[in-house]
């Protein structure tokens, strides 16, 4: 007798962890942790409205309901439940459908269609069918949102999408929408050519001539995970964690190509990712991943270089190499993993990815030794990575990027004499090794040579495009310089290489906020946020609510900071205080102060720390002359040289000067000072605008001239950004 089959129609429930790839490869345990809660609350929450788990999928669930309207309330519920906490977000798709259910589990087109809604979706939202809004009651609670027509992968038709938007749920934007959607797509040509390979032989040799011949068409982008061990030593772990980063670096050389840098990549260590989910997250559309064998005095390296998204092997090769061989690796690589995405190289990509770091196996392995000690960042053993770059340096006189790491190290020692006199001799020998220029550029920063760093920055990302350290030094550098429009640029490419780091998204906030774009800053300054909470961030947002009018949205700001259990107490105290300052609270702002001061006492002998102005306001206004008093000359008195004359001409010296001069009672000294910050790239006229300090300047003429000569700047910079947000909007 044939088997009855199950048939019913159902409200199916699909939900997916955003990020959860990431989560375990930084905290496995706590991960997992999350995703036995996050089904606890589902078990809990559809008892309540008669929905029923059918199975978890990964991180995902999939999940019948009777009625839309139980479907819908569990969906929110859960929604909100999570959005109390930062720790998981969810996206949730619903589709109503016929299902067959079988021993405890579901089949239909339903299911996919539902997993393909939530897929499109954005973190917190509920995505949901038309299908599903149909068997809504006419009068429901629930309020939405139309997205339109979406044609979605394996989806026969096309199907019209709504979005819940009862608080506190995201809604997606349709352009973002349906960038996810034209990323899923299939050729379908692909499909039956794989099909038909399975058939025969003859139509399997068609599919791979055909395969042979396939061009790259998607974004040409590369996450190269942390190569692994097969038998870990703790002596030779540092080859797998430099040969990730040498190709890296050579892979950064190629113009055309996106690599996620190494400081996005370095924490993730699970061998068995869900690569769908990290390739989200890192925004690329391929992976490579490697793993090391040594066997006896030979390594082993094998690679293995995927599409992601068609779950696919694009190349895969071993290498077993000793000696000198084993150097020229990264280049190898590189170059295939070029080729496999159909770039040409350029001559002058050809060669500097043609480089072999050293022709000595020796020097190779002092290098290895001295960037292992310089990576625990301390005093100690950066002069033990000293000795040890020397050495490599000794064995291979022409070994560029020892002198690079020496440089660097001399730098962190503040030993900057030194450090730029090896950077010179590297240079010497390889006038293109945008290591060596990217090393002098800092050093030309911590000396306050603007200039200087500024050009050896661009001379470094000249020579390698996509080198993501110097791309954000050069941005810090454009924006101190009051090139905000150029910062901002740079700041916003660092944060598709660089798309865990917290600093890209926050430093164009702040820029975003200074040009008074404020719900870009806004967006930008959340998203630094929820990758990694910081002080300055909510400082910055607290500044935008200000700039706003809204006092109390800013206040929330101060809770936040006080809340951060993470920093150092001196560094979440300054910046409470100056939230207060500017908000008009001078009295709390001196508590906040003198509690950073309690902790670290060095606050007051920074020049790049300010919290000694508001704080010398505020004695003033409470009549404590003398302890004002104090504190304005320390202050002025690590700003300048013996000779009266600033410090250097970086724009925060020159403003904090001038706030100085005027509670010094030194107006002519005072508008100097303020206009040479402008000259020199001041141009955060809140600080000006909002600042007490400055209230008996309101109508002195020149004051006013430099607040005019400000907004004509703003004005230049918007046109300039807006310019450049066409030329890329074209150019895509």
């Amino acid at each position: 007798m044939d088997q009855v089959l199950n048939r019913k129609h159902s409200i199916v429930y699909f939900s997916d962890i955003v990020g959860y790839t990431l989560l375990m490869g930084q905290d496995e345990d706590h991960a997992f942790e999350l995703m036995k809660q996050n089904l606890v609350l589902h078990s809990e929450v559809f008892e309540k409205h008669r929905g029923k788990i059918i199975k978890e999928l990964g991180d995902g669930i999939l999940a019948i309901f009777e009625t839309a309207e139980e479907a819908l309330e569990a969906s929110l519920e859960i929604q909100k439940e999570w959005g109390k906490s930062s720790e998981l977000e969810l996206r949730i798709g619903l589709h109503c459908g016929g299902i067959i259910l079988d021993n405890g589990d579901v089949y239909g087109d339903a299911v996919n269609v539902a997993s393909r809604i939530q897929s499109i979706g954005v973190p917190s939202c509920v995505l949901f069918s038309s299908d599903v809004l149909a068997n809504l009651p006419n009068h429901s609670r629930f309020t939405h949102i139309n997205l339109g027509l979406f044609r979605l992968k394996n989806v026969a038709k096309e199907l019209e999408l709504h979005a819940l938007t009862n608080p506190p749920l995201a809604t997606p934007k349709r352009a973002d929408m349906i960038k996810k959607v034209k990323s899923q797509e299939r050729e379908p040509w692909k499909f039956w050519v794989a099909l038909a390979s399975t058939l025969t032989i003859l139509l399997f040799l068609i599919y791979s001539l055909l395969w042979n011949n396939y061009t790259w068409e998607k974004e040409k982008s590369v996450a190269v995970l942390p190569f692994t061990n097969v038998d870990p030593k703790a002596s030779q772990d540092v080859y797998s964690k430099d040969i990730t980063q040498e190709i890296i670096s050579q892979l950064s050389e190629v113009n055309d190509i996106k690599v996620i840098s190494y400081g996005s990549i370095k924490d993730i260590r699970n061998p068995n990712l869900n690569l769908d989910s990290l390739a989200e997250i890192l925004e690329v559309s391929t992976v490579l991943k490697g793993s090391i064998q040594y066997l006896g005095d030979m390594t082993k390296v094998n690679v293995q270089f995927i599409d992601v998204e068609e779950n696919k092997n694009l190349w895969t090769s071993s290498f077993t190499r000793s000696g000198q061989d084993l150097l020229r690796i990264q280049s190898e690589i590189a170059k295939e993993i070029s080729r496999v995405l159909g770039i040409s190289l350029s001559a002058k990509e050809e060669a500097e990815i043609g480089k072999v770091l050293t022709s000595s196996p020796d020097a190779y392995e002092w290098y290895l030794k001295a960037k292992e000690k310089y990576s625990e960042y301390n005093p100690e053993s950066y002069n033990i990575a000293v000795e040890y770059f020397k050495k490599a340096i000794e064995i291979d006189p022409n070994f560029t990027l020892a002198y690079a790491g020496l440089a660097d190290t001399y730098a962190q020692l503040s030993l900057f004499d030194s450090s730029n006199s090896v950077s010179e001799k590297g240079l010497l020998i390889d006038s293109n090794s945008a290591e060596l220029y990217k090393t002098r550029g800092n050093t030309y920063y911590y000396l306050g040579e603007l200039d200087n760093a500024k050009k050896s920055f661009e001379i470094a990302i000249s020579i390698k495009p996509n080198y993501s350290e110097a791309i954000g030094n050069l941005a810090t550098v454009y924006m101190i310089q009051g090139h905000l429009a150029k910062a901002l640029l740079l700041q916003q490419k660092s944060s598709t290489l660089n798309p865990t780091s917290y600093i890209p998204f926050q430093i164009s906030g702040w820029i975003y906020r200074i040009l008074n774009r404020f719900d870009l800053a806004l967006d930008w300054l959340e998203k630094a946020n929820s990758i990694k909470f910081d002080p300055v961030t909510s400082e910055q947002i607290a500044y935008l609510y200000l700039e706003q009018g809204n006092k109390e949205k800013a206040s929330e700001a101060i809770e936040e900071i006080l809340a951060d259990s993470i920093h150092d107490l001196d560094y979440v105290y300054s910046t409470a205080g100056f939230i207060e300052f500017w908000s008009g609270e001078h009295q709390k702002s001196r508590e906040f102060f003198e509690k950073a001061i309690l902790e670290n006492p060095e606050i007051l002998n920074d020049p790049f720390n300010s919290a000694a102005i508001p704080l010398a306001y505020a004695n003033l206004q409470s009549g404590k002359t003398e302890i004002a008093d104090s504190l304005i000359k320390n202050a002025i008195s690590i700003r300048e040289k013996g000779d009266n004359n600033p410090l250097s001409t970086d724009p925060v010296i020159l403003f904090d000067l001038a706030q100085l001069e005027v509670l010094n009672n030194r107006k002519a000294r005072a508008i100097n000072y303020l206009d040479q910050a402008v000259a020199y790239g001041f141009r955060d006229d809140f600080h000006i605008i909002s600042n007490p300090i400055f209230d008996a300047y309101r109508s002195d003429s020149k004051f006013q001239s430099i607040l005019k000569e400000i907004s004509q700047k703003h004005n230049e910079l918007n046109k300039e950004l807006r310019l450049s947000e066409i030329q890329l909007q074209t150019k895509n």
